[in-house]
């Protein structure tokens, strides 16, 4: 489902309360299956935006140079070609320029 979709959707809440970016602390557990379910550009960032689902829930996770090349790796040609593969993350410690100290983000650990 796309943006758009989503937002002329009024049978859920989703897509107008909040923001719903993925977090290390919304991770459940070492092994949370979360499946791609479209992609977008994040211009704010200039990259790529993954939309995610798991449990229910929908995420969005903009992705960084280090995920991009773990994907890019994997065999993905394009941005797109991770719709509909299952994704998991794990928690990892890296250097934030914003907060001038070490934060806690998400790295993918695997993709199928």
């Amino acid at each position: 489902m796309n943006r758009n979709e989503k937002q002329e959707n009024l049978d859920s809440w989703d897509g107008f309360l909040g923001s719903n970016f993925l977090q290390a602390k919304d991770l459940k557990g070492t092994n949370q299956i979360f499946v791609c379910v479209g992609v977008e550009y994040d211009a704010e960032n200039g990259r790529p935006m993954i939309l995610l689902e798991s449990n229910e829930m929908t995420y969005k996770f903009s992705l960084n140079v280090t995920n991009c090349n773990f994907l890019k790796d994997t065999g993905l040609r394009s941005p797109k070609e991770v719709i509909g593969r299952k994704i998991v993350f794990r928690k990892s410690m890296a250097y934030s320029p914003t907060a001038k100290k070490d934060v806690e983000t998400l790295r993918i650990q695997s993709i199928e």
